[in-house]
């Protein structure tokens, strides 16, 4: 059952990158026909029509979301487009954890020491990476926060949703060993 604050939030921005194309449209379609009440007539279903390819837009997106998330245990709600992800792993030894961060292809830039761990993760195929960083505290839980700059956040679509998408993906790689 999709996550209707989720998806509302995903057809919004959906729907207001719409809206400049929706007026050009407009303009192109009033400066062709002359500025008419038949014109406007004519006009009137576009932002309808953009309204439904935008709510397609963000099923899909939802969609991918979930399919990120399957098998992780982390709950796919509006809270997957926040900028900060943060998630606890029993991760033992810190020495395990970075090992798999240093032989993860998505990992690069590993830093840091025994309590703390500072990483760059690539969540898509580009070159974009969002900040990550390991907490071991003293039950031998590993603390990941991962964040995603206004860069990420900005985009539409699973981009949008990039430190959620990099924490899904950290959550198989801990899962994995």
């Amino acid at each position: 059952m999709p996550d209707g604050r989720l998806v509302l939030r995903l057809w919004l921005s959906t729907f207001v990158s719409f809206v400049p194309l929706m007026v050009i449209m407009a303009l192109v379609e009033a400066s062709d026909e002359g500025f008419a009440w038949p014109t406007l007539g004519d006009l009137l279903p576009v932002p309808l029509v953009w309204a439904v390819l935008a709510l397609l837009g963000a099923l899909y997106v939802h969609g991918a979301l979930i399919r990120r998330a399957r098998g992780t245990g982390i709950p796919v709600t509006v809270a997957a487009l926040a900028e900060t992800q943060e998630r606890t792993f029993p991760a033992g030894p810190p020495a395990r954890l970075r090992t798999l961060l240093d032989t993860s292809e998505r990992a690069f830039a590993v830093m840091g020491g025994e309590q703390r761990l500072e990483f760059r993760w690539r969540p898509f195929r580009g070159r974009q990476s969002v900040a990550g960083s390991v907490t071991f505290e003293s039950s031998g839980e590993a603390r990941v926060r991962i964040r995603a700059g206004e860069g990420l956040t900005s985009m539409q679509g699973v981009r949008r949703a990039s430190a959620f998408v990099a924490l899904c993906q950290m959550a198989r790689t801990v899962g994995a060993e």
